[in-house]
């Protein structure tokens, strides 16, 4: 008996590009029992044509469902479209990525063979629109998979042993799909994240469950420049502020409900945690604010001291506009590196 998958897909404006993403849900070579759509809040018109199109559209009356909700945030919609959701597993898309057509047919596959041992499974993906990123997402997160499908034994430091210089974790939601009783059973989204709100799914998740994954790319991620892609809300994530405080926060959640993992998981959550200090060090510093900086690389040395970080400690101290320009030359080189550029 084939198994019944549900896909939750949160929608904010982009009613003409959204129909390309529900039709490669729809047009998957293992169909999909429903795809759950959660406007959250659209301001284009689109929450008045989209109910309207499903209507007219016979291949979308029968598996579209439609909610709507006051601006909320994608946490939010995801957590409503996980209550309504009736299959036995979850998919996530975006209102703007792709799936090409066999990606539940693999991922299935993969399931199947690590049959009572995975409740979880990834796929590879490329990105699209974006001429600077050539690589896969495997291949930016720093994972060298040889098999096709394989099984990854220990989530959480797979999640954890992120690519050093682009810090990207691998598990992304447009290529996962899991038990819809996990996912519920783990409190699905943190509305508090609208930032990196996917690896703090993920970590829990891992928490939880081993992973599968297929070593082949099936989904395209649009990585539109931001200045484009980033409307509403999510506009905000081009700030690095923003960015720094959602990771703390992750971060710091993660810290405490990490008791009762290995002593690596934990020394790896200090170092990330210490990183995201370390990175409020380099913004105060760019913005003179070189008390803060001290103050911040004084909090990553408390919490996972290395020589990076002392060395900094001592520039943020003794020479700042050096550390500045330091911190400048670094950040600069970061971005070249995660767009492929240089």
């Amino acid at each position: 008996m084939p198994p019944t998958i549900s896909v939750a897909m949160p929608v904010y404006n982009r009613f003409g590009i959204l129909k390309y993403s529900v039709e490669s849900v729809l047009m998957q070579t293992l169909p999909v029992s429903e795809v759950i759509l959660i406007d959250d809040g659209s301001i284009d018109g689109t929450s008045e044509l989209l109910p309207n199109y499903i209507q007219q559209n016979a291949s979308w009356r029968d598996r579209v469902r439609y909610f709507h909700q006051e601006n909320q945030g994608p946490n939010v919609a995801r957590n409503i479209a996980i209550t309504h959701a009736k299959g036995e597993w979850l998919a996530f898309n975006d209102n703007d990525d792709l799936w090409l057509p066999q990606k539940l047919e693999w991922q299935f596959r993969a399931l199947e063979q690590f049959n009572n041992q995975c409740d979880a499974c990834i796929t590879d993906a490329w990105f699209m629109n974006n001429p600077y990123m050539k690589m896969t997402l495997f291949q930016l997160a720093g994972k060298q998979h040889r098999e096709t499908i394989g099984m990854i034994d220990d989530p959480l430091l797979y999640i954890l042993k992120k690519n050093s210089v682009v810090g990207v974790h691998p598990v992304w939601l447009q290529t996962l799909v899991t038990r819809t009783e996990l996912a519920r059973r783990i409190g699905g989204f943190d509305p508090a994240f609208r930032f990196g709100d996917d690896d703090d799914f993920a970590f829990r998740l891992g928490c939880e469950t081993k992973l599968c994954f297929v070593n082949v790319p099936m989904v395209l991620i649009d990585r539109t420049p931001p200045g484009v892609r980033h409307v509403g809300a999510s506009a905000n994530w081009d700030r690095t502020e923003f960015r720094l405080r959602m990771a703390q926060s992750r971060m710091e959640k993660r810290l405490a409900m990490s008791e009762h993992l290995s002593g690596e998981v934990r020394k790896m959550i200090r170092r990330d945690l210490a990183a995201i200090h370390s990175g409020w060090a380099n913004w105060f510093v760019q913005n003179k604010e070189y008390k803060n900086a001290s103050n911040a690389v004084a909090a990553a040395a408390r919490i996972h001291l290395t020589m990076g970080i002392a060395v900094k400690w001592a520039l943020s101290r003794a020479a700042p506009p050096l550390a500045r320009k330091i911190a400048e030359l670094r950040e600069e080189h970061r971005s070249r590196r995660a767009f492929g550029i240089g």
